[in-house]
């Protein structure tokens, strides 16, 4: 049960990217496509981040919406503290 589980977050974290690659969704806009809450995308765009994926907000005429940039984000102790 936990692998099948698992391998469900890790096609929602698939779908995600794809969405936030255009920047053109929301994170209302991007609950409603995945069918989960927008708590749930804010905490999967904070898992993506710290596992590399370079994934910043961006002001659309309409509202805010993620980004996904070809550069990966680094981690380092500097930035961690810096964000906290």
């Amino acid at each position: 049960m936990r692998y099948e589980r698992s391998f469900a977050i890790a096609g929602r974290h698939d779908k995600l990217i794809e969405f936030v690659r255009t920047g053109e969704f929301s994170t209302p806009a991007l609950a409603e496509k995945l069918g989960i809450s927008e708590q749930t995308v804010y905490r999967d765009v904070l898992f993506l981040k710290q596992r590399g994926s370079f994934i910043r907000s961006v002001k659309r005429p309409a509202a805010w919406a993620y980004q996904l940039r070809d550069e990966p984000a680094t981690v380092t102790s500097e930035t961690r503290s810096s964000s906290t």
